[in-house]
């Protein structure tokens, strides 16, 4: 097979690519499918990827060798979620690309399955992309009603300072506590 060349985008092309990235994460989470292993469609990684949020301390963590794929842990946070907030989903999305990535905001919420109240918590996301519209940094930030959102969902929240271990852990102790069956939702 031959080795196909990538294509340089052009800024306009850029620019589209980043807010299909954007558009495809909310298309996942806003259909709920995320939870059922939907991935984000218009996502492609280069080689050296990271991923960094201050909510897990100074791990950067190498997208390329991560043992748990972003498919993976997206649907394993999802579904845990959606043990204890059935609706869990977006509220309100807005994204803004640029040349070099994008950036958006996302309000997450729902209503707990026992009591019914409402919990929400902003998340914000920022991606850096290379010139063929590969994602090259993926960070993530939450505001502070996340640790509540995440005691009520999963039984524990951060920030986890050494990393995402704890918190995955954590992820993945409430889908065993629920019966559910991981490898039925790996990529």
């Amino acid at each position: 097979m031959m080795n196909q060349e990538k294509k340089v985008l052009t800024d306009a092309e850029r620019i589209a690519v980043n807010k299909k990235i954007a558009e495809s994460y909310l298309a996942a989470y806003d259909a709920k499918k995320v939870k059922d292993g939907a991935t984000y469609a218009d996502w492609k990684f280069a080689e050296k990827a990271d991923y960094w949020s201050p909510y897990f301390g100074n791990e950067k963590i190498d997208l390329s060798s991560n043992p748990v794929s972003v498919g993976d842990s997206a649907t394993f946070e999802a579904l845990s979620y959606s043990i204890e907030f059935p609706d869990w989903a977006p509220i309100s999305f807005q994204c803004w690309p640029a040349v070099n990535g994008v950036a958006w905001k996302t309000e997450f919420g729902g209503h707990r399955k026992d009591s019914g109240a409402a919990m929400s918590f902003f998340a914000y996301s920022y991606i850096d992309t290379n010139e063929y519209g590969e994602i090259i940094h993926w960070e993530t930030h939450v505001n502070s009603d996340y640790n509540d959102f995440l005691d009520a969902a999963i039984g524990t929240h951060g920030p986890f300072r050494n990393g995402s271990g704890e918190y995955m852990q954590a992820v993945y102790t409430k889908l065993g506590s629920a019966g559910i069956d991981l490898s039925k939702f790996m990529h």
